[in-house]
Order: structure tokens, then sequence, then C-alpha cells
């Protein structure tokens, strides 16, 4: 199942991934780091991306609430707790909640990142504090 998923849109946790676990079939999400969102400060969202991707809008900022930013400084805390990226620390939580995800890897730097991600685990404790502010949001996708 390819499904969009990460700490600032959990409402797969509704059905689908229940549903999926149920029957066996994989989670594949993509954007697990929200369209790069979850990948830098709140403060600093201005990127050539932000202004080119319309998904970004749809998806995230036209939903987005305290609860995200929240989220987001979240991430960034514990990035700086652990001295890696906020991209890792989100990353990280995708896969700890049993799914592999679609990862954009444009750069020999973020591929390289990517494979250390598998060997580092995000503490459940870290888990718990980057959850907690999440509120339900409508469903969006398709």
């Amino acid at each position: 199942m390819q499904n969009f998923y990460n700490l600032l849109y959990r409402e797969e946790e509704r059905e689908m991934i229940p549903y999926c676990q149920h029957a066996g079939l994989g989670i594949i999400p993509w954007s697990p780091i929200a369209r790069g969102v979850l990948a830098r400060p709140w403060d600093s969202q201005t990127t050539s991306r932000a202004g080119s991707d319309r998904s970004i809008d749809a998806l995230i900022r036209s939903q987005e609430t305290e609860s995200d930013r929240t989220i987001v400084r979240r991430v960034e805390e514990v990035a700086i707790k652990h001295g890696v990226s906020m991209a890792k620390v989100a990353a990280a939580w995708t896969l700890k909640k049993g799914c592999c995800p679609i990862m954009g890897l444009n750069t020999k730097e973020r591929i390289d990142e990517a494979v250390t991600i598998v060997d580092w685990h995000l503490p459940d404790e870290d888990v718990k504090y980057l959850e907690e502010p999440y509120q339900a949001k409508f469903v969006v996708g398709h």
C-alpha cells in the first residue's frame, strides 16, 4: 500500500494501516518528511520547492495547525539532541512504525543519509514526544 503518512499526517492509522497489517500487506508511505516540511525548522519554510510544489499547499499548508508547528519544533529538538538531521528523525519515525518509506533522494548526500537511517533507531520516548501533539485532520489523498 502506498499512502501519504508522516508525523504531520497520520490519518492512515485510523483504518488503512490496521487493515494492511491484518491482510499482511506492506506499507510504503510516500513523503515521510512531509514534502520537506519536517526537514527544516518551521520558520525557515521558504524554499524553492515550497514555491513550486503545489502539493505542499494541498496536502500540508492548507491544513496546517498549531500542532503541526509543535511537531516540527519537536523534530528539530530531537534532531539536535541526537546530532542528526531533522529529515533523519522524521524518516526514522516512519521506519519505527513498521513502514518502508519512499524517499526523495536526488543527491549523493541524501542517499548516504538514508542508508544510515536503517541502523539508527529512534528511542521510544522520542517517538512518544513527537506523536503527542498530533491532532486528527480531514482525510486527504486518493
